[in-house]
């Protein structure tokens, strides 16, 4: 069986090389490594400084504009927080299950932070309990904490329950990191805003949801279709229901569409994913997007 990074390495060779060279380079630098976390001192203003680092207490105190100087980081610490319920064991629009497109988004973030020599560790949690790989760098740590995680995906655990996940880190990390958060559409919708906020005081959030196949797709018309969450089967006759197919089509995009809107507000990014195919683009998109949320 080839190791995650492998499959990771693979995926970026069909991406186009001249966009992951610029991610793992410029795009990722400006995300992760634009400004130090911890603050240093102030300095007058002066003509090219970016606007978002004037102190303005500090500016009325003195009466002329001040800019807030941090300590260079050389090291970053990115913690991936993921979901492994049994919602995860269910299937994508692309026939995939949706635990694997998220290992593989997992990979892609360890592989980037693994090429800039950043700490990187994973969280994640079900009925079966929680667990955490520490801050590390190394490519056995990563593929460890990687099949692990997509080992412990299984259709007959609990929801996982993301609000105490996230609850946990706040209490009990105290150093400052890049949360990559992995879940599905309905789990990034049930994270509570007062939890995203008070995170948001000392660590970077970014969410990766990965997208459910629609019980109506017309792909798997001959397949028996539940859903995984509250065990229910769809009979077939149901599934080619026009009218209910648009009906769970619009659910689903108002729902996502939502969802990106709430946490765009709160200053958080996102992306969805469908396939294994979008994972690389869509993160780099993300990234990309990341370099322009006022922080």
């Amino acid at each position: 069986m080839s190791s995650h990074l492998v499959k990771v390495k693979k995926k970026m060779s069909i991406y186009a090389k001249r966009r992951v060279r610029n991610v793992l380079t410029g795009n990722y630098g400006s995300v992760f490594k634009g400004r130090g976390m911890d603050f240093d001192d102030l300095r007058p203003y002066e003509y090219g400084d970016d606007v978002k680092d004037i102190d303005w207490k500090a500016s009325a105190r003195s009466r002329t504009p001040m800019i807030r100087r941090y300590v260079a980081v050389r090291k970053h610490n990115i913690m991936i927080v993921a979901d492994a319920g049994r919602n995860m064991a269910a299937l994508s629009p692309s026939g995939e299950t949706k635990g694997a497109i998220a290992t593989l988004a997992a990979g892609v973030i360890a592989y980037i932070a693994q090429k800039n020599d950043d700490l990187v560790g994973m969280v994640f949690g079900n009925s079966n309990g929680n667990t955490k790989f520490a801050l590390k760098e190394g490519t056995a740590h990563i593929e460890n904490f990687l099949t692990k995680y997509e080992k412990s995906i299984n259709i007959k655990a609990d929801q996982a329950d993301l609000n105490a996940l996230l609850s946990y880190i706040s209490k009990n990390f105290r150093e400052r990191m890049f949360l990559i958060i992995i879940t599905d559409v309905f789990g990034a919708a049930n994270i509570y805003q007062d939890i995203i906020r008070r995170l948001r005081t000392r660590h970077e959030q970014m969410i990766i949801m990965v997208e459910d196949s629609e019980l109506t797709n017309s792909n798997f018309v001959n397949f028996e279709a539940r859903d995984i969450t509250e065990d229910l089967r769809l009979p077939a006759f149901m599934r080619k229901d026009r009218n209910l197919k648009k009906a769970e089509t619009n659910m689903r995009q108002s729902l996502k569409t939502t969802t990106q809107h709430d946490l765009k507000r709160l200053g958080v990014c996102s992306c969805s994913i469908d396939s294994s195919d979008n994972v690389i683009p869509a993160i780099f998109k993300m990234l990309e997007e990341q370099k322009h949320v006022r922080r």
